[in-house]
């Protein structure tokens, strides 16, 4: 019997809405999209088509080839099958070539963007919540290449510019696929249901209606200070005592209790910030232009 396997994928790009639209597609009666693995680990992004890349330095995707295959065993009679995993943009040529190798030449590519400048600071806020990033995002910037190659402990998602040059990426996935369909980060926060259902177009599947409500790993809060942080989200004592006294669930609870007393929305970008990676991107964004034939001024003021 024939493995059933992706015939679309969600490529990224991260902090773009990849998580949101994952679970409106999961929504539909017609598309299959693994969430859990056998062992019921949740695994959204399996990025097993750049697992050279990335598994000594993320701890959580699948890297063997049978693990992946079984993320669609309980497939029913779904016509789409598909995974999100926003690196494969980042990561195209590597990405590209294990599509073409695992899954074949007609694998249908779906690609959601957003101003690079605002791409780049959520991604930033994002990471500050963590124990990732503690620096000002001007610092961190500058000083996020240097960092993940100096450093394995380093997620690929502190290469805050270097994720937004999308063009050479976007041109990459047109010249290797017949189908590639652009969503707009924008587009789809003002206009999500149409937005989704010109995705469902694209697959070629009936429309339906899904709740589009729920945003999925939504940011723009930050800790109130780095002492809170370090003690939330350090390894450290009380964080080893919290695991001990209390069950995953509680665990899951209480964390969402904590963050909303002491997490506060982000700053606005620095104006002077701003207009660096402006001048960083904008040669990009005219290329972009052209290649998805869209209209993206917005990104150039």
């Amino acid at each position: 019997m024939k493995s059933k396997l992706p015939n679309f994928l969600v490529v990224g790009a991260a902090k773009c809405g990849t998580s949101s639209l994952h679970n409106y597609l999961n929504q539909h009666s017609d598309i299959f999209m693994p969430t859990y693995n056998k062992e019921g680990m949740k695994v959204k992004e399996p990025r097993f088509l750049i697992k050279d890349l990335v598994q000594n330095r993320l701890p959580q995707g699948v890297w063997d080839w049978g693990e992946y295959k079984a993320l669609f065993d309980n497939i029913e009679n779904q016509k789409c099958i598909g995974e999100s995993t926003v690196l494969y943009l980042y990561f195209y040529e590597h990405a590209i070539k294990n599509i073409k190798k695992y899954l074949g030449d007609d694998v249908k590519i779906i690609i959601m963007l957003r101003n690079p400048i605002y791409r780049a600071y959520s991604a930033y806020s994002f990471a500050s919540r963590t124990m990732q990033e503690n620096q000002s995002f001007k610092d961190a910037i500058d000083s996020s290449y240097t960092r993940y190659e100096n450093d394995i402990s380093v997620s690929p998602m502190i290469l805050y510019k270097e994720f937004g040059k999308y063009a050479d990426m976007v041109e990459a996935y047109q010249k290797n696929f017949t189908n590639v369909h652009v969503v707009l980060y924008d587009d789809f926060i003002e206009n999500t249901t149409q937005e989704v259902k010109k995705v469902f177009d694209f697959l070629g599947v009936e429309g339906e209606k899904v709740n589009t409500k729920k945003v999925v790993n939504s940011g723009g809060k930050k800790w109130k200070s780095l002492f809170i942080k370090q003690i939330l989200m350090g390894n450290n004592l009380f964080k080893r005592i919290f695991k001990i006294l209390f069950p995953t669930k509680l665990r899951f609870l209480l964390k969402e209790m904590l963050k909303n007393i002491f997490m506060v929305k982000v700053d606005e970008i620095d104006d002077d910030v701003k207009n660096e990676l402006l001048l960083y991107f904008k040669e990009d964004i005219q290329r972009l232009e052209n290649l998805i034939n869209k209209n993206l001024s917005e990104w150039k003021k």
